[in-house]
């Protein structure tokens, strides 16, 4: 058999489905799942497995994995350079086997490193086909943080269009289900927004045109925002603002723009901003957290 990891003082050998063997410390392995130390336990009562220290032959104990997903696996528990699989669909299936083995440090552990990818591994490109995977191997936090990656974009047949292969229709209605739920959930809360203390810095200023006290083209945007969150984008918020300050024709207004919102400053829409984004995500959590059982598990 051929050995991707040989570990010395190694007092086990784990061996893949397809014939490859770890052979590790059981201390590793004891010490960070359960479900793994078991395996180990039971086997000790077999004779061809007799689990008393380091040989030259050391037992094996045969779990059902790859021997690929087993290496990158064993990167994270053992004292040396963590290594993740270089596709999506094999990182989702790491995430899957940490699981299973209720490896939690480790499951921790990978989670940071696949954070620090740069580019991020998981993007609005491959988001609907990372939820599929992340709910065929009920990797719930994953689910979750592509459920909220996939409001940048609208679930319509026409943005959909040449995606659909990716996820079975059942995953697909589940996140159909979650994007209604934060429209729904953002609705009936966008009234206390508006009128409160978080946008008292939007009732300083002087334009003319307002609406619960604030810039009619910031409320505008705020209710665009509740019924497509897709458009929670700064570039867009931006793209109102120009607009706005450009063209005011049709409201009886000047047609050289609102010169008092063209010099808001920075600090207000800082201010505003991160209002909005604590708004839009605290309301994303509480759809995560109350209907989790009903459309993300």
């Amino acid at each position: 058999m051929e050995k991707l990891i040989d570990y010395p003082d190694a007092d086990i050998t784990f061996r893949s489905s397809d014939n490859f063997d770890f052979r590790v410390q059981k201390l590793f392995i004891v010490k960070s799942s359960p479900v793994l130390n078991g395996i180990i336990q039971a086997a000790s009562g077999n004779s061809e497995v007799a689990l008393r220290g380091p040989r030259e032959h050391p037992p094996v104990v045969q779990i059902p994995e790859r021997g690929a997903i087993l290496y990158n696996l064993f990167t994270f528990l053992l004292p040396m350079a963590p290594v993740l699989p270089s596709t999506v669909e094999e990182t989702m299936e790491l995430l899957s086997v940490a699981q299973k083995y209720e490896m939690s440090h480790v499951l921790v552990h990978i989670r940071a490193s696949i954070s620090l990818n740069d580019p991020p591994l998981i993007n609005k490109n491959n988001a609907l086909r990372v939820y599929s995977l992340a709910q065929h191997y009920s990797l719930r936090q994953e689910m979750v943080q592509v459920a909220r990656i996939t409001l940048k974009f609208t679930l319509t047949i026409e943005s959909l269009e040449g995606k659909l292969d990716v996820m079975p229709g059942d995953h697909l209605y589940e996140l159909w289900r979650y994007h209604q739920r934060v429209k729904d959930n953002l609705v009936a809360n966008v009234h206390g927004f508006r009128n409160s203390d978080a946008l008292i810095a939007l009732r300083s200023l002087d334009c003319l045109v307002l609406s619960s006290d604030i810039p009619k083209w910031i409320d505008e945007y705020i209710v665009s925002v509740v019924s497509d969150p897709s458009l929670f984008d700064l570039t867009k918020f931006q793209t109102a603002l120009a607009r706005h300050v450009s063209s005011w024709g049709g409201n009886g207004m000047g047609k050289d723009g609102c010169s008092h919102c063209a010099y808001i400053p920075g600090q207000n829409i800082d201010e505003f901003w991160m209002a909005l984004t604590t708004f839009l995500h605290a309301n994303m959590e509480m759809v995560s957290i109350i209907g989790h059982v009903d459309y993300i598990a």
